[in-house]
């Protein structure tokens, strides 16, 4: 089974975020916040339609 690494450490450290910071904001629910999590789904749509022009050369 072979591994990819980078996207294993960024759903990890986004599940950190969550899990950890995110739980003890007083206001979890803001625009910093919202562009986060935003960012996070760019990236792995990003990072997906890089992974599939990888395979097909």
């Amino acid at each position: 089974m072979k591994i990819n690494w980078p996207m294993l450490v960024v759903i990890t450290s986004f599940l950190y975020f969550v899990t950890g910071v995110w739980a003890d904001m007083p206001e979890p629910f803001n625009v910093a916040n919202g562009l986060a999590f935003l960012s996070f789904v760019a990236f792995c749509v990003y990072y997906r339609g890089i992974q599939k022009k990888k395979n097909e050369l």
